[in-house]
């Protein structure tokens, strides 16, 4: 059953922002919902964001700036294929409508999903956790079992950037570079008001990066060399190997054993050398970390400034995530309010317009 969050509300959204006049001496919290010009004569509008997984798959019920009005949490049970998870999720979607029209009193005017992997009009590529997915037309297929005439869909680190870009730590930064650090790790390049997506749908990849050590061919041999090094699941097996025993991240990060110490001074050592490189090449005005290993941001975020302070000749700022809970849930609300404000505003005007930048593929 729908459930109504708890989580803090996101920054006012930049539609309802960027063309309002300040004619009084009112301030605002930063965190206060924002009077728009002629939003008062406007009915409320609700989106519907998902965020598929390997092991669950999570909805939210938002408002137009972005906070969430309910969820729901089903188990993806991946092993049994693609149909049987469609089919769930759509009767949850139908659920927080009912709650959008009888709690909110409007119906739903955008849907997005998100999932792993490369998302791609007619397929999904690199998403082992999730079989049977691989050809699936994910935004088509949507827009099928939902009964709506457009789904926009993203990859979920990528989409996760745009929660940040519009909302949360990158709002204010041009270019800037989300970096995900959770099992796996994966970034994202934010420019000019959108997310670079590549021609691939693959832009921010970097699990692939070859941080020397690995063969040439590593990633033709099925190997993703920096994510098997620096992301979490990596990290936990040598961590295990070396101590004997089973640690968390946070656990390692915090560690005072010397192994353990030396461990994560030469992981973050080789995640600063990359994170330096794209500096060199982006010159990113800021990069924010996101993702589960966050939860030792203590640790993590002065060693990565001290290393990449001194390999780049214009460090950037680095900033933890806004979303470091539900990253992705929230990319997949706020790829549904762009696409909504997509199809409502003509080109021009003063308002900034997305990119459609995650190959919103409906």
């Amino acid at each position: 059953m729908p459930v109504t969050p708890q989580d803090p509300p996101p920054l006012p959204h930049p539609y309802e922002t960027s063309d309002r006049t300040h004619t009084s001496d009112r301030t605002e919290s930063p965190d206060a919902a924002p009077s728009d010009d002629g939003a008062a004569d406007e009915a409320p509008r609700t989106v519907i964001g998902i965020d598929f997984g390997g092991t669950k798959t999570e909805l939210a019920l938002a408002d137009a700036r972005g906070r969430l009005l309910a969820r729901e949490r089903l188990d993806t049970l991946a092993e049994h294929g693609p149909d049987q998870t469609f089919a769930r999720t759509a009767e949850a979607a139908r659920r927080l409508a009912r709650v959008s029209r009888e709690c909110h009193g409007t119906t739903v005017s955008a849907y997005a999903a998100v999932a792993p992997g490369i998302v791609q009009a007619d397929r999904i590529l690199l998403t082992p956790n999730l079989p049977g997915w691989e050809k699936l037309a994910l935004s088509a297929r949507l827009a099928q079992e939902l009964d709506t005439p457009s789904v926009a869909v993203a990859n979920d680190v990528r989409a996760g950037a745009l929660a940040e870009l519009r909302f949360g730590a990158l709002r204010d930064a041009d270019p800037g570079l989300y970096v995900s650090l959770g099992t796996g790790i994966a970034a994202a390049l934010t420019v000019g008001g959108g997310v670079l997506a590549g021609a691939h749908q693959a832009a921010g990849e970097i699990g692939y990066v070859n941080p020397g050590g690995a063969p040439v061919d590593a990633v033709a041999s099925g190997h993703a060399p920096l994510e098997e090094f620096v992301g979490g699941k990596g990290l936990g097996e040598r961590a295990a190997e070396l101590l004997g025993r089973s640690v968390s991240a946070a656990e390692l990060f915090r560690s005072p054993d010397p192994a353990a110490r030396e461990l994560v001074e030469h992981t973050l050592t080789v995640l600063a050398v990359t994170l330096a490189n794209l500096s060199a090449f982006a010159d990113p005005a800021r990069i924010v970390l996101g993702g589960g290993m966050m939860a030792a941001a203590e640790v993590i975020l002065p060693t990565l400034e001290r290393l990449i302070g001194g390999a780049t000749p214009f460090p950037p700022e680095l900033r933890p995530a806004r979303f470091l809970r539900d990253a992705s849930l929230h990319g997949a609300v706020t790829l549904a309010l762009d696409s909504l404000h997509q199809r409502r505003r003509p080109d021009g005007g003063s308002r900034p317009r997305p990119t459609a930048p995650l190959g919103a593929l409906r």
